[in-house]
């Protein structure tokens, strides 16, 4: 089995999410399952086909949690030097087609966001930008097509 990296706070992001869904989500779901089986098995029961399929649905995602947790690597106490892109930093890079900059932070496929300008090291992005230095042209194919950046900045914004 493959270790993952991901942050501490990646980490602690999906510690929290399944500890609320231990905690709070599924005791509310088994509160529901118990209120709609009073009405019994009925086909028309519509609340008990409603809770169970609530049911299966947190209890998939709990599973999902607890198996990337388990894959999970926190990396933490690397002496990272600001010269090189690498796991945790941010790369400030201009798209040489569209004349548009972006900042992206490179972490671990299990916490990456997009919107949020953090990229997965196993995207084709982040598997190009790893190890360069300002002011190396990167040519990444991606699913839109063939795309060219421009390294500005590299940031330490390691947690």
């Amino acid at each position: 089995m493959d270790k993952y990296p991901i942050t501490r706070r990646g980490f602690q992001k999906l510690l929290d999410e399944l500890i609320h869904l231990r905690r709070r989500v599924r005791p509310e779901i088994l509160d529901e399952l118990a209120e709609s089986r009073n009405y019994g098995y009925k086909i028309g029961n519509q609340q008990l086909m409603w809770a169970q399929e609530r049911h299966a649905f947190v209890q998939g995602k709990i599973r999902d949690l607890e198996r990337k947790l388990s894959q999970c690597e926190v990396v933490v106490g690397q002496k990272l030097i600001a010269k090189k892109v690498a796991f945790g930093t941010r790369a400030l890079v201009l798209n040489l087609d569209t004349r548009e900059t972006a900042c992206y932070q490179l972490v671990g496929p299990f916490e990456s966001d997009v919107s949020n300008g953090k990229i997965s090291i196993c995207s084709p992005i982040g598997r190009s930008l790893l190890g360069r230095t300002v002011g190396d042209i990167v040519s990444v194919y991606t699913p839109g097509g063939l795309r060219t950046y421009k390294i500005l900045e590299i940031y330490l914004d390691y947690p």
